[in-house]
């Protein structure tokens, strides 16, 4: 692995480093929550040239889920929006939410502690964007500035201007690249993963104190090797997990990227934001964390979560989307454009294939994505500019239900009502019985007759892959099944003697207090009979006795205790022990199935 790394040590380049490379000064902020987090914020305070910033209003940028400030600078300066825009004249300010690479530091948790990943999409949009508006406009001397939001970037604006009203006159304009707030008509492969998405929660609230795929150095080593060799490359990191969750763009889709953007992303986060997301594709609504119908009344007072109030925005945006953007389909982006009061424009990249990733990393992202942005800034950077109402230019663009339905065979999710091993098997063998048709939903619409080869090749190569993935995962759910069974009978049968142990205990000290009690009685008796003397010794001798008795009790009570609690430690362990073996277990599967996979691709390869 480390002989990986010296050969192919720009895959984890840091983006200060990248940027630099480019030729750009780069600075290094750093900005404390309301709440505790210290993000870090990357600055390009000026254009590659050396000029100062001529514009008046700086521009902050937000990254995607499980991203960071180094998506928006992979493919150097003919890419990248935020050197394009520091060409400009504009002041660049790069975010990072918190838990990512970048932001996982706080003024008195680690990241190791489980309280430090206890945060949704609803924590970023009330904390960290102010506090990062705050930081830049008082940095720059100004009262507003503009906010271009990618994906998740889009997401935590519209609850941030939701819940935090008064920062909304702070914003010049906001332009909101494959927007996110509604996903329940999404075509992602997200959407079938989305149903588990609790008891991944819970899982990963267990196992990694809830944090959720960070930057690891495993991940540098697959993107300087798998995601190196070109067949390799096609099959698993585009075509089978980029495209499955973003879109199938095989024309503008630039994969000479994708050992780099491995090698970046995902830059974690926390499993309850991840959770949080998902409940956007099972529900119709754009709200706060569901915590379930009881835990929702004590936050919410309600057994249903809050919803963000979208009509109370008064900020200038413009939504930009793609045609053939499986996550933010264009249907949920046209139920958020309704909702908006101040929208001034909402368009489709000028591609039927544009797909999620193609905002970031698209050949033709400078004429298809970054020249629009700039004519939008160019626009709304003057002084004298005032909204007016939405753009003529909108008129016609959006996509009816007529032009939608029909189009993809949609396969309606599974939505278990409780989550055991019977309902993961009868999930994996509905994936295999209908992966044809969930495939086929993934790709985009032809356009020519070259269109129809290239997606029966992709969907082919997806089912072989996919079909193998699901198979591995049963295998490995039955053996994790069998060995959680084998610990369950243990405790159950540990747990079963320790009852019966302390209703024995109870019992005995029960009969012990009633012996005394009878004592104690019949002492009373015969000292009504005695003379004054007798009466206080036999007092002395009661009290010795009440007092022998209450030590008796006590004295039993901790022993139980005690019991109890080394009963639990036990429990715990045996539980801790399954745990790892199970994910020894799959682990192992795993590897069994990549290393095959890997022969198979070199059979191929050799072929």
């Amino acid at each position: 692995m480390s002989s990986a790394f010296n050969i192919f040590p720009d895959v984890s380049l840091s983006t200060v480093e990248i940027i630099q490379n480019n030729g750009y000064d780069v600075e290094v902020h750093h900005v404390t929550t309301e709440d505790g987090y210290i993000l870090e914020l990357h600055r390009i305070p000026r254009s590659k040239s050396g000029q100062e910033p001529t514009r008046n209003h700086p521009v902050f940028i937000h990254h995607g889920i499980l991203g960071s400030s180094a998506d928006w600078v992979l493919g150097g300066a003919n890419m990248s929006l935020p050197m394009q825009l520091a060409d400009d004249g504009y002041d660049v300010w790069l975010a990072n939410c918190r838990g990512n690479t970048y932001s996982r530091k706080h003024v008195s948790l680690t990241w190791k502690q489980k309280n430090f990943w206890n945060f949704s999409l609803n924590e970023i949009g009330i904390y960290d964007l102010p506090a990062s508006f705050d930081y830049i406009l008082i940095n720059n001397n100004v009262s507003q500035l503009h906010y271009i939001g990618y994906s998740m970037g889009t997401c935590v604006f519209f609850i941030m201007a939701s819940e935090r009203p008064e920062y909304q006159p702070k914003i010049r304009s906001q332009i909101s690249l494959a927007p996110v707030a509604y996903l329940s008509n999404t075509r992602s492969a997200l959407r079938y993963i989305a149903p588990y998405a609790r008891i991944i929660n819970m899982m990963y609230q267990k196992m990694a104190g809830g944090m959720i795929m960070p930057q690891s150095r495993l991940q540098t080593f697959l993107a300087s090797t798998i995601c190196r060799e070109k067949m390799t490359q096609k099959l698993i990191c585009e075509k089978c997990i980029i495209f499955s969750v973003c879109g199938s763009d095989p024309y503008d889709f630039d994969s000479k990227l994708i050992p780099y953007i491995m090698g970046h992303f995902p830059a974690g986060t926390s499993a309850k934001l991840a959770s949080h997301f998902a409940q956007f594709i099972l529900k119709e609504s754009f709200g706060q964390f569901d915590y379930g119908p009881v835990l929702n009344l004590r936050y919410y007072n309600s057994t249903e979560p809050p919803t963000y109030d979208l009509k109370s925005i008064n900020v200038p945006i413009t939504l930009i989307y793609g045609e053939n953007d499986l996550l933010a389909d264009p249907e949920d982006v046209m139920r958020l454009k309704v909702q908006l009061p101040k929208l001034m424009d909402a368009f489709p990249v000028k591609t039927p294939y544009c797909n999620h990733v193609d905002f970031l990393w698209s050949l033709k992202v400078k004429e298809q994505v970054n020249d629009p942005i700039r004519g939008i800034l160019q626009k709304t950077d003057d002084m004298n500019w005032r909204y007016s109402g939405p753009d003529p230019s909108i008129v016609g663009n959006e996509i009816s239900d007529g032009d939608r339905k029909g189009t993809y065979n949609i396969v309606p999710r599974p939505l278990p009502n409780r989550y055991n091993e019977l309902d993961f098997a009868l999930a994996m063998d509905y994936f295999l019985k209908n992966l044809d048709s969930i495939i086929a939903s993934t790709m985009p619409q032809t356009v020519n007759d070259n269109d129809t080869a290239d997606f029966d090749r992709v969907s082919e190569q997806q089912k072989i892959l996919f079909g193998n993935v699901i198979r591995s995962l049963k295998v490995a759910e039955k053996k994790y099944g069998q060995l959680r069974d084998g610990v369950a009978y243990e405790i159950e049968d540990w747990t079963g003697s320790m009852a019966i142990g302390v209703s024995d205990a109870r019992k005995t000290m029960e009969k012990h207090v009633s012996q005394t009690a009878t004592l104690v009685n019949g002492k009373i008796a015969i000292a009504g009979k005695s003379v004054a003397n007798g009466i206080v010794m036999t007092e002395k001798k009661i009290v010795d006795g009440v007092m022998k008795a209450e030590k008796s009790v006590v004295g039993g009570i901790i022993k139980a205790e005690q019991s109890v609690v080394d009963g639990i430690s036990k429990a715990e362990h045996y539980v801790n022990f399954g745990l790892r073996k199970a994910d020894q277990v799959v682990g192992n599967t795993l590897n069994t199935t990549l290393t095959r996979l890997n022969r198979a691709f070199w059979f191929m390869k050799k072929g």
